[in-house]
């Protein structure tokens, strides 16, 4: 597969970097030299740098040849411009591309197909973050809420800080305390490395704990494995740009929302289009400004302004002032490391949150619902068996005798829109969604196989 990332900005190289280990040829386009440098010094891909919307540039990257192109620049006209002439001038196959204004996004089933903008995919940032935050605070003591098949299961990621009530409990005595409520931790990420966890393994304080179930029954395996049965009730959002409105819009009528902003403009725009939240307009680093606003009686403090440092020790500031739980917006890999130690309770990195989705259209076969976890070292994705009995890779064999790469596991089922335990002597059947965990992402493509139809399979289509 060849794939040509436009843009190699944050989330180019972030997409770059996720697909560099695996059987991909990837060129990457940026008017910028030193992005186009940093991105062949740290990955295994070309670069050009270059206009991306030239069709010489294009065609010097071997877009002649393309299967897929990833407009991700900073400019949405550059984006669609060049989904444009990708698929006008080279008929690229695939095109997916960031639009950000909610100009276009209005009327985006007029504007983006085959008789005007052809793009098939888009990809809105703020609209995936503001969805992955919303899931966090409706699912309190959540690092990660990532649903598949349609919502129908969820994997759930939380971390065992001190005093959790799963530290030294072994998986057998989780499994009795849900009494009869199907939960599965599926994995377990303890000092860099990943453990796929028996009966007799003892959870230990600062793992981050993977579990799957089924998503209506999340809140209740929340509430008895992690002590979390308090749903949150008040929210302060400093930020009032496009993520903080639509934060508030989705939960103003779910908790008391409040949202800060400095500009009193912003603050007039907010309010009108906001119903039940409460616009404020100041400086969330002030101390006397949060006390006045109870911040040592709000559940959740969400910050989302386009600046990081801001953005961290507003968070830092009111998690000392008593705010129950703090949560930022970090961009910037450089500050990664020192906001995974516990001084915020979710950091929030944008360009993982939509990495998923433009890897869902990159996987082969029927491969769908893609999440990154831990900031890509391991993905989490579904994958729909097709074929019949003697014709399939997959279709009348037990899991326990699939031949599954190393660090390769099944963690879900569902069939027939019903979420299955996944014992050893389970037999698969044709259209099962599986869930697959995966820590080594370079053997991806070999999973991705499994999905493809076999040869006497494509020739009983063709018939």
């Amino acid at each position: 597969m060849r794939v040509i990332i436009l843009g190699a900005g944050r989330v180019g190289f972030t997409v770059a970097s996720n697909l560099s280990s695996e059987d991909i040829d990837i060129t990457l386009i940026d008017t910028s030299q030193a992005a186009v440098d940093a991105a062949c010094e740290r990955l295994d891909v070309s670069a050009i740098c270059g206009n991306v919307c030239h069709p010489s540039v294009l065609e010097s990257a071997g877009i002649k040849h393309a299967d897929i192109i990833i407009a991700v620049t900073d400019s949405d006209e550059t984006n669609m411009m060049a989904c444009l002439i990708a698929h006008h001038l080279f008929h690229v196959p695939q095109k997916i591309a960031r639009v950000r204004a909610q100009s276009y996004l209005d009327v985006q089933n007029q504007l983006f197909s085959a008789d005007a903008i052809p793009i098939d995919v888009i990809i809105n940032p703020e609209n995936e973050i503001v969805s992955f935050i919303k899931n966090l605070i409706l699912h309190p003591g959540s690092q990660q809420v990532l649903s598949f098949a349609n919502d129908i299961i969820s994997l759930v990621e939380s971390k065992c800080n001190r005093g959790s009530p799963l530290i030294d409990k072994s998986l057998q005595d989780l499994t009795n305390a849900l009494n009869g409520l199907y939960a599965r931790i599926t994995t377990i990420y303890r000092d860099g490395e990943f453990i796929i966890p028996s009966y007799q393994t003892i959870i230990e304080e600062n793992d981050r704990v993977f579990f799957i179930a089924p998503s209506k029954d999340i809140k209740k395996v929340l509430s008895i494995l992690f002590n979390q049965n308090k749903p949150y009730k008040s929210l302060i959002i400093s930020g009032g740009g496009r993520i903080g409105l639509g934060l508030a819009k989705a939960l103003e009528n779910t908790l008391q929302v409040k949202i800060i902003t400095k500009s009193s403009e912003r603050a007039h725009q907010l309010s009108e289009q906001l119903n039940n939240s409460i616009v404020l307009i100041g400086d969330a680093t002030d101390e006397a400004f949060l006390f006045d606003e109870n911040i040592d009686r709000t559940d959740v403090f969400c910050t989302v302004t386009s600046d990081d440092e801001t953005n961290i020790l507003c968070s830092m500031l009111a998690k000392s002032l008593g705010a129950q739980v703090v949560m930022s917006l970090v961009d910037r890999n450089a500050y990664m490391g020192m906001v995974d130690n516990g001084s915020i309770d979710n950091a929030i990195y944008p360009q993982h949150t939509t990495i998923g989705k433009i890897l869902t259209q990159v996987r082969r076969g029927k491969i769908s619902s893609v999440h990154s976890l831990l900031r890509g070292k391991a993905e989490a994705f579904e994958a729909t068996v097709q074929g019949y009995d003697g014709k399939s890779k997959l279709v009348g064999k037990m899991i326990q005798d699939l031949k599954l790469p190393q660090g390769t596991t099944i963690i879900g089922l569902v069939r027939d829109d019903k979420s299955i335990p996944t014992t050893h002597q389970l037999v698969i059947k044709e259209e099962d969604h599986i869930i697959f965990f995966v820590s080594d992402k370079s053997s991806i493509h070999q999973i991705e196989s499994l999905f493809q139809p076999t040869k006497s399979l494509l020739s009983r289509f063709k018939k």
